[in-house]
């Protein structure tokens, strides 16, 4: 079975009975993508049945997403003022941030629900029991333990934005789950800004109805792309996380094997390691090499080192927003408090995984790194 892109975009077309796909430029991407999965990917029958299911969710959401656009004026009238993105390595304490600073109930960010099904858009009043969350929670909870014990999910957590760009065909999320060499070297040379453009207009359909004071988002593939996201947020703020890289490749080919695993493709685990911690290399280099060029931008950038956040998680945030100029009331730090209690790491069982099942040696990894670390001197861990 061949994945065919004007066939999934005429199905999309003929099941939402919408032909608008919005502005941002979408179909390179896509067809960019099917090719790289007929050549690249090994797809058997079954395979490519669950690839071009997910290329056609995200075809129905973008063009339900521009039908309800067309549909509220409001939406387009939305500004989005200097949202918070978290940014750094995956791995480096990403996801367990994002969730913290998202706890803050003037804080505003895409939950996972909302990414699933973003239309029609959602409503303050009903924010809290929509039926989306119970569909989208069901679907979380059939994934296997083992996941969740990697990665933390629910519907009422943040989504990644790398979710919402989907919709753009500009994702490291398609590569996840299935080799696409061709697609991913494609993905790291593009245009960024048909996906961030893609992504401004949801947050701007999900802030419609529904809106809190700032943004609080999240993608280490942004490390990839900081000028085509200071491009479309020119009043972004940088919140960026660092760890021992010899702690995090590891843990990070650990997740990217599984989700291989799952989707049922067979897995080099040696390569796949050696591969994803020269993708990430990459990406922090060209991070780097963005802030050593944009002195202007210095302020908008607060790092965070991992060691700091995991001894004083609340005390850590604090630090930041004052960087930020934003206060932390009691009230707030102690559902911050509340939150970390709730989601203690290892709630949902422990993630084991051997370096060398990866190639990765501590000190062949840290090596590589070495600039990153000298640079923003990063704690190691021996």
């Amino acid at each position: 079975m061949m994945i065919d892109a004007r066939a999934l975009i005429d199905a999309a077309e003929r099941e939402t009975g919408l032909s608008d796909w919005g502005e941002p430029e979408w179909r390179d991407g896509l067809e960019r993508l099917c090719a790289s999965a007929n050549r690249e990917a090994g797809l058997d029958d079954g395979r490519a049945a669950s690839l071009a299911a997910q290329i056609d969710k995200q075809l129905v959401k973008r063009l339900r997403l521009y039908a309800d656009r067309a549909r509220y004026p409001e939406i387009a009238q939305q500004a989005i003022a200097a949202p918070i993105f978290v940014v750094g390595f995956p791995r480096s304490g990403t996801t367990i941030l994002h969730g913290l600073l998202a706890a803050d109930p003037r804080a505003r960010s895409p939950l996972s629900w909302e990414v699933e099904a973003p239309s029609p858009p959602p409503q303050a009043g009903t924010a809290k029991h929509d039926p989306r969350i119970a569909a989208t929670q069901a679907r979380i909870d059939a994934l296997p333990a083992r996941f969740r014990a990697m990665h933390a999910a629910a519907a009422d957590l943040p989504e990644e934005d790398n979710s919402i760009m989907q919709m753009a065909f500009r994702s490291l999320n398609f590569a996840a789950s299935r080799p696409l060499p061709s697609y991913d070297r494609w993905l790291f040379a593009c245009d960024m800004r048909p996906a961030f453009a893609l992504h401004r207009h949801t947050l701007q359909h999900l802030q419609a109805f529904h809106a809190r004071d700032w943004w609080v988002l999240k993608a280490p593939p942004h490390l990839f792309c900081l000028e085509d996201l200071f491009d479309t947020y020119p009043d972004a703020r940088v919140i960026f996380t660092h760890r021992d890289p010899a702690s995090i490749m590891a843990s990070n080919a650990s997740l990217i094997s599984f989700i291989h695993e799952m989707a049922g493709n067979p897995v080099d685990t040696r390569a796949l390691g050696l591969s994803e911690t020269a993708k990430w290399r990459r990406g922090m280099e060209r991070a780097m090499a963005f802030r050593a060029a944009r002195p202007d931008l210095a302020d908008r950038f607060h790092d965070c080192a991992f060691v700091d956040f995991v001894a004083d998680p609340v005390g850590t945030v604090a630090a930041l927003y004052a960087r930020m100029d934003i206060e932390l009331p009691d009230a707030t730090r102690r559902i911050m408090e509340d939150f970390m209690a709730a989601n203690r790491a290892g709630k949902h069982g422990t993630h084991d995984y051997s370096a060398a099942d990866f190639g990765l040696a501590p000190a062949r990894v840290r090596a590589e790194f070495a600039g990153y670390i000298d640079h923003f001197h990063v704690q190691c861990s021996g």
